[in-house]
């Protein structure tokens, strides 16, 4: 399962950062990893369906975790069933192989979010340390991440915690303040544990905040803040 391995060159960046969160007891989705370099068996297909059975899921969510210590994004592939998940597996590791690189595969419950999007430590545009940015969109639809739809800006200064919001509709802001406070609260959290500044894809499910992915921000020296 997902706190089993913290060897990035076993599981990926993206396996070990999980691995990482769920230590310090905050949510990542439930889930399970193929290491990277397994081929996928007779027997081994097996194992993979009864670890997707343990998981109560109607479908899945995977993740390429390449070792490249560089590389942070990932593929992501929504939806797929039982009867799919060992070929989709299957792809995602070709794809990797495609890029020249050797990827572990993440495999998630898929939730059915109400709200989610992208929080950033630091704010990445303005580089200004002193400054969380928050994107955020209605349901589980990536759209922060592809660009695909305007996204609410929350802007949260730390020394003050005094929050500025963007939105077509300002009346209209997805999040309530107690779910940006609870963002808030989750960044400081992420940040002290990699110890640099960072960006974390987020969700919330039935009022559940999981984390779904962590990576650096980088060229960004990071000063430390109490939390």
């Amino acid at each position: 399962m997902l706190d089993e391995c913290s060897d990035p060159e076993i599981v990926g960046n993206l396996g070990a950062s999980l691995y990482q969160i769920k230590k310090t007891k905050l949510r990542v989705v439930d889930g399970f990893i193929i290491p990277a370099g397994q081929n996928i068996e007779y027997g081994l297909s097996n194992e993979i369906l009864r670890a997707f059975d343990r998981l109560e899921a109607k479908s899945a969510v995977l993740r390429a975790s390449y070792i490249d210590p560089k590389v942070f994004d990932s593929e992501t592939i929504r939806g797929v069933k039982r009867d799919d998940l060992i070929s989709t597996i299957s792809y995602v590791q070709q794809n990797a192989a495609r890029r020249g690189d050797i990827a572990a595969v993440v495999v998630q419950k898929n939730l059915q979010a109400e709200f989610s999007g992208t929080i950033h430590s630091c704010n990445p545009v303005t580089q200004d340390q002193n400054e969380i940015l928050i994107e955020a969109n209605i349901w589980m639809n990536d759209t922060v991440l592809s660009g695909d739809m305007d996204s609410d800006m929350i802007l949260i200064n730390k020394s003050t915690g005094a929050v500025a919001v963007e939105s077509n509709e300002e009346s209209e802001i997805c999040l309530t303040p107690e779910q940006i406070s609870r963002l808030h609260n989750l960044i400081r959290k992420v940040e002290s544990v990699f110890k640099k500044p960072v960006s974390a894809d987020w969700c919330f499910d039935n009022g559940r905040l999981y984390i779904l992915h962590v990576r650096p921000i980088n060229n960004i020296t990071h000063e430390r803040y109490e939390i």
